[in-house]
């Protein structure tokens, strides 16, 4: 039937692990991440005959729209998805608009790819192409092909988000025959998004719109813009369910009176394998480098077991770390310290404090893989950030600290579960800079201005460090640099016994 070789769908999902219902967000994706999901969508007249500005009749009065949709990264730059949608319409009053009740979509295959961050921003793009496969009389499908390259921005701040998918749908002309043609379009999808419990629970509004390039400022039925509000809830881990409700803000073809939207997706990150421990090779001479009479057979001596927590001790010293008997705890996705782990960095900086020889502490933050590489950097960072703050505050001199993330690039434990995750979720002490013994340590800046505050501040000097011993169980004498004396010479040898003279310096 002429006229309707259209397609008039308004809301199109990407089927992203973050995207919300109609705005695709840029994001750093994960290595075998797959993603597939299902929404179905209410449209309550998405398509009005209007004669001299005057609504004269419906087209379609309702539509009940299905989109099954897939996605895979390959890497955390690059990703593709595939979308087949399928839709159902109720005629309208108009009977010589009105097309085939039940019909496919037109087959969408596009990329994804994450070009830029900086700080909160994002910066992404996608490419789309439209594959003329659907039922062309039913306002589902066109007779060619369509191309839908698009940029993507978001800007990131704590538990809030703002998108952008700005995109041009490429077509040649299509008539109608309803005194409007398609064309060019220009694509404009916002969201404003608050994920007011990370990984569980999320708000979401926004506006979806398209206008004709041939139309930009004159408006009519290329020109329409809808309002989306919903909500994203994570009701179990790789499931995310989307209910939106939208309402068109102008009149226009794909614009509805109102619209309902559920979705459900699914989305499974691969976890790494878990490293291996590391396996350390006995060294042993070759046999045939020694002598005949002997014969090597040792066994390696299995490492020692760990040494036990005493009640009192909360950290302690070993090789390039200051290992913690228990693991700093925080607010629920936040970088808040419960008052359980103070006693903890205390305790550290009761080491450090006491070891002036410790020049500098690198505090690490790690975070599990609930959440995306991003947040969990992100949160990983202010945690080690906090951690920094309380060890100023037990009287650490801020030049002997600083603080990384390394988010979750580096799991302790492979597992699912939640006690695997939890060690996951984790901060470390590393060494990075110690003095040999006998050297002697800086000058640590006590005098400071709190960084979060500004108020001045003086922080206990540090100890002296503690005596030589040398073998005799007897302190070494040391000089001005810190180093030791050379011992006296032993009784009855005269201090210029061994200087040089005529004899060239034979005693």
């Amino acid at each position: 039937m002429p006229g309707i070789s259209a397609d008039i769908e308004l809301v199109r999902p990407a089927f992203g692990p973050t995207d919300t219902v109609g705005v695709e967000a840029p994001r750093e994706g994960k290595l075998g991440t797959i993603t597939a999901g299902l929404l179905v969508q209410y449209e309550d007249d998405p398509l009005v005959l209007y004669r001299y500005g005057d609504e004269d009749g419906t087209v379609i009065r309702s539509r009940t729209a299905f989109t099954l949709g897939a996605s895979l990264d390959f890497s955390k730059r690059f990703g593709a998805r595939l979308t087949l949608p399928l839709a159902y319409d109720f005629p309208g009053t108009e009977p010589d608009f009105q097309g085939d009740a039940f019909g496919v979509g037109d087959i969408g295959v596009g990329a994804r790819a994450h070009v830029w961050r900086w700080g909160p921003i994002d910066l992404g793009a996608h490419a789309d192409v439209l594959i003329p496969t659907g039922t062309t009389t039913a306002w589902k499908g066109e007779g060619n092909i369509r191309g839908l390259p698009g940029v993507l921005v978001a800007a990131n701040y704590d538990i809030f988000s703002l998108r952008s998918d700005t995109a041009f749908m490429l077509r040649g002309p299509v008539d109608t025959n309803a005194d409007f043609t398609l064309g060019t379009e220009l694509v404009e999808n916002a969201a404003f998004v608050a994920d007011l419990w990370p990984e569980h629970f999320s708000l979401n509004v926004g506006v979806v719109s398209r206008v004709g390039l041939t139309t930009l400022t004159s408006g009519g039925a290329e020109n329409v813009a809808e309002l989306l509000a919903g909500t994203d809830i994570k009701p179990a881990k790789d499931w995310t369910v989307s209910l939106t409700m939208g309402r068109g803000l102008t009149e226009g073809y794909g614009t509805t009176r109102y619209r309902v939207v559920a979705g459900v997706t699914w989305s499974h990150v691969p976890k790494p394998p878990p490293k291996p421990e590391p396996v350390v090779a006995p060294i042993t001479p070759p046999v045939e480098d020694l002598p005949d009479s002997i014969v090597i057979d040792k066994v390696p001596e299995p490492p020692p077991p760990p040494k036990e927590w005493s009640a009192t001790e909360l950290a302690r010293l070993e090789q390039d770390q200051i290992v913690i008997r228990d693991p700093i705890q925080f607010e629920f996705a936040k970088d808040v310290i419960l008052p359980v782990s103070l006693p903890t960095l205390k305790y550290v900086g009761s080491i450090m404090n006491a070891h002036p020889d410790i020049v500098h502490v690198v505090i690490e933050g790690h975070a599990s893989e609930e959440g995306s590489y991003y947040y969990n950097y992100d949160l990983a960072k202010k945690r080690a950030d906090a951690i920094w703050r309380a060890l100023i505050e037990a009287g650490v001199s801020p030049t002997r600290i600083s603080t990384r993330s390394m988010g979750e690039v580096e799991p302790k434990n492979g597992g699912e579960d939640e006690t695997s995750l939890a060690e996951n979720r984790r901060v470390e002490f590393h060494i990075v800079k110690r003095l040999e013994p006998g050297e002697t340590p800086p000058e640590y800046k006590l005098q400071i201005k709190q960084p979060w505050t500004g108020e001045p501040e003086t922080l206990p000097a540090p100890p002296p460090p503690p005596p030589l011993i040398g073998p005799d169980g007897k302190p070494v004498p040391v000089g001005p640099d810190g180093k030791p004396l050379a011992p006296p010479p032993p009784p009855g040898v005269d201090d210029h016994t061994f200087d040089d003279d005529e004899d060239g310096g034979k005693p």
